[in-house]
């Protein structure tokens, strides 16, 4: 499994790129526990930020959960 391709993400934020490499052959099971992991460090960095970036974290998982597709 972890000599499986990586997808790279990268996504361009006003403070600095933000990159994710996920691996090519996630599960579906997976990619539920990749979208609560982000959707818990949202909620974390929202705490010290505002709600922009929660929000935007939540598109990430989103991304991470469509990418796996």
């Amino acid at each position: 499994m972890a000599d499986a391709p990586a997808t790279r993400e990268t996504i361009s934020l006003d403070e600095g790129d933000v990159v994710v490499l996920l691996p090519a052959n996630l599960s579906p099971a997976s990619i539920g526990i990749l979208q609560t992991q982000l959707e818990k460090l949202a909620a974390g960095l929202s705490s010290r930020s505002n709600e922009n970036g929660q929000a935007y974290l939540r598109g990430l998982a989103g991304l991470a959960a469509f990418g796996a597709n």
